[in-house]
């Protein structure tokens, strides 16, 4: 029966179906019809969707986005990920009859607009969107093939910076984005880690980072005198909204130039390709300094486990990609070595004794 509270002077609803509860305000002080309305909203919720369990793709993607990637550092890309989806699969879509052929039609129309890497990440977004909806919205999705849309993705080239080419970067790109590419050189993070970084996550007293990952994972990443000099140099945003990000910029804004965080797509990121073309650097991408990062560490250390926890991956598997490191350093090894020039030089000391 609809209810008043003592701060409103209309009735309210507040009834459960299926273990959902439905609540509002009938918008009147009659109770009468307070009562039709209360009803009119109990037929209404019999069809809902949390009723029911079944949902549009459009309230699929949004529910997915508001519970898991809202808070997440990757929350644009989601969002961009989810907005690519609906304007090729119609949003009043309801999942349990999504098809394979809205899938593959996906797929085609996507690729001829993007690399397999990038379709592929869109299908994954899609595939645990859906697992969402079913594990905590009790929805039942079409079962989807999407392994088999995958797209056969080429073999990742490994590119590193070589330090004549660092040198040459660093003459032409523009001091605010300097920080960011001396970090992600220093560090090996992801860009959206890096953008997502807060002072809050600087943990000076225990000379650590803490790294927000792809995924939800976080990583402790271990700090060191040059990581600490670069941070403590950082100048503060006095925005509000901006001040706890650690990477800011300037804005180009003559009159009353502001600091505010750097974001993923970024008109800042047209500056590091231009000053990538001026330095006369070919085939290099922002995610080539963490290639950089990972091979100068395992030239350095070759120990492939340090650098696979170094770099947040959840299998070494991963990491493997730069295993070519330490077959290059086994091969100079090798060509340096000569069993019978040791042997005549362990002669020639005992002779000359």
């Amino acid at each position: 029966m609809p209810f008043r509270s003592k701060n409103s002077k209309y009735y309210h609803y507040d009834f459960q179906i299926r273990g959902r509860r439905f609540y509002g305000s009938c918008g009147t002080e009659d109770f009468e019809e307070a009562k039709a309305v209360e009803s009119q909203a109990r037929v209404e919720a019999k069809t809902a969707p949390q009723t029911i369990g079944k949902f549009t793709l459009s309230e699929a993607l949004g529910t997915y986005w508001t519970d898991i990637c809202e808070k997440q550092s990757s929350a644009r890309t989601a969002e961009s990920q989810a907005k690519k989806i609906l304007e090729i699969i119609p949003g009043s879509t309801r999942i349990d009859r999504l098809t394979n052929q809205d899938i593959m039609r996906f797929v085609r129309t996507r690729r001829a607009e993007v690399s397999n890497a990038t379709v592929n990440r869109h299908l994954q977004f899609l595939a645990r969107a859906l697992r969402h909806m079913e594990n905590f919205y009790g929805a039942n999705p079409a079962d989807l093939q999407f392994k088999a849309a995958t797209t056969k993705e080429p073999k990742e080239r490994i590119r590193e910076l070589t330090y004549g080419e660092q040198d040459r970067l660093f003459k032409y790109l523009r001091s605010d984005l300097q920080p960011l590419v001396k970090f992600a050189l220093m560090t090996g993070a992801r860009q959206a880690t890096m953008l997502g970084l807060c002072w809050s996550d600087i943990k000076h007293e225990k000379s650590r980072i803490n790294f927000r990952l792809k995924g939800g994972g976080e990583l402790k990443f271990p700090m060191n005198g040059e990581i600490r000099a670069l941070l403590s140099v950082l100048p503060k945003s006095m925005q509000v909204e901006h001040r706890r990000f650690v990477f800011t910029y300037i804005t180009d804004d003559e009159r009353n130039p502001e600091r505010r965080r750097i974001r993923q797509n970024s008109h800042l990121f047209d500056d590091f390709r231009a000053a990538l073309e001026k330095a006369e650097i070919e085939d290099f991408r922002f995610h080539d300094l963490r290639h950089t990062f990972a091979t100068r560490m395992l030239r350095a250390t070759g120990n492939l486990k340090l650098v696979s926890r170094l770099l947040g991956h959840t299998s070494i598997e991963t990491t493997m990609r730069y295993a070519h490191v330490l077959d290059t350093d086994l091969a100079d090894a090798m060509n340096d070595f000569s069993m019978f020039q040791i042997a005549e030089s362990r002669s020639f000391s005992r002779s000359s004794q």
